[in-house]
């Protein structure tokens, strides 16, 4: 059975999406916050450039684990009729699109399908005078679902521009294979019968699997009280103890969880540390809930983030994003040198801009290498086999290049659906 119980535990299966033709079709508008049209971008990617980028990602990946390509997933689950006649019927009721349009996606094989939702089809062609938009940022596969323990987490966005990613997901966990034998979460499956209850949102990047015991959930700009309540009343029914809730500051810097804090390891955390300062404004508030006779039980946390988890059963050392530098450490996060991917413990993805951070890493005993180095070691020293490495006990900081993928606001973390963890 497909299974997570951990942050950091080795990888074996994942999903990724590639940059391509979603942000090749990006306007000057879809970064303006002030537009309609605003997509949640900071600044027109270069494309080419994100490419070489993510193909640093994957290589990496590629070699400790499965990865699934989300475009390609989405191809042969569109020749299921089933699945195609409900994202051509999902999509036609969200963007308000007239029954023509719902015939000419009808009449598009399955690979062009899956193209026209992704990178949108242009003014006219569905609805007149208004484009069908791309989705950029479906390249954060990470907000789309999230396993905990054996519980699939589907994500319903909160932010118009990412919904469409909702119904593209939902019918990869209906129909493919990749998504067969999870227990997928009731709360979100009544949320998707229910045309998407918006007031009722997760996103993947605020869930996090502490231990095969502690979910740990942020409430942020992006993931509500309400479904976190629901999510962690089943959380508990599956065997889990507790549900930590970090209350985050609604804001977009810390748009997620996984922004301002990140496992590396099994004792180890990357963090922003103004989360932890007392009564400062980027300060988070945490709460415990656990199973009662008449349902949930909420109990208040004394003291910070690390020192509640601390209280929960979970110790673990804090790794300042950034160093100790107030500055620097801002701009780290602001280009997430706090989001980090553990591939196994201690063996983790980080972006390679972010150099303040990874001195903190070295310091704390990683070997700090760039894709290259990385590969060429995992064949000279651990004859090209993962497991022999994730044996092994060593400590690597992986850096990709990230200059273009963090325009977006995210990084290596943000960039994957774990879905399988030993």
């Amino acid at each position: 059975m497909p299974f997570v119980s951990s942050e950091v535990s080795r990888l074996r299966r994942v999903v990724v999406h590639r940059p391509g033709p979603a942000l090749q079709r990006m306007r000057p508008d879809h970064i303006d916050p002030r537009s309609s049209n605003y997509l949640l971008f900071d600044d027109l990617v270069h494309v080419p450039d994100a490419q070489r980028e993510h193909e640093q990602l994957c290589r990496v990946l590629g070699a400790a684990a499965e990865v699934g390509f989300l475009d390609e997933m989405l191809v042969s689950t569109l020749e299921n009729p089933d699945a195609r006649r409900f994202v051509i019927d999902e999509v036609c009721r969200l963007e308000d699109l007239p029954d023509r349009a719902a015939g000419y996606l009808d009449e598009l094989d399955p690979k062009e399908l899956a193209e026209a939702l992704i990178a949108g089809v242009d003014t006219g062609v569905l609805h007149p005078g208004r484009p069908l938009d791309p989705l950029p940022n479906l390249l954060f596969t990470r907000d789309l679902a999230a396993v905990v323990g054996d519980v699939l987490i589907v994500g319903n966005a909160r932010k118009r521009a990412r919904r469409r990613e909702s119904i593209l997901t939902w019918s990869l966990v209906m129909h493919h294979p990749w998504f067969k034998g999870f227990t997928v979460s009731e709360n979100c499956k009544w949320v998707r019968d229910s045309g998407g209850s918006f007031p009722l949102t997760v996103e993947g990047g605020d869930v996090l699997t502490l231990s095969p015991k502690l979910a740990l959930i942020g409430a942020s700009e992006r993931t509500s009280w309400a479904m976190i309540v629901g999510l962690s009343r089943e959380l508990v029914a599956h065997g889990f103890e507790s549900v930590l809730v970090v209350e985050m500051p609604k804001q977009r810097s810390s748009m997620h969880l996984d922004t301002v804090f990140t496992l590396v390891d099994q004792e180890q955390v990357v963090l922003y540390d103004p989360i932890l300062t007392p009564g400062g404004r980027e300060e988070v508030q945490c709460l415990r809930l656990t199973a009662g006779s008449d349902g949930l039980v909420i109990h208040s946390c004394e003291g910070n983030l690390i020192q509640s988890l601390a209280d929960t059963g979970v110790p673990l050392q804090p790794l300042s994003c950034g160093g100790a530098d107030p500055l620097t450490a801002q701009r780290e996060q602001w280009t997430d040198g706090a989001n980090f991917l553990a591939i196994s413990p201690g063996v983790v993805l980080c972006y390679a801009r972010n150099q303040s951070t990874a001195a903190v890493l070295k310091e704390s005993g990683y070997r700090i290498l760039n894709t290259h180095e990385f590969l060429e070691i995992l064949e000279k020293e651990f004859s090209g086999n993962y497991d022999n490495l994730a044996a092994s006990g060593e400590r690597m900081a992986i850096q990709i290049i990230g200059s273009e993928l963090s325009r977006g606001r995210g990084g290596p973390r943000c960039l994957t659906m774990p879905l399988e963890r030993d």
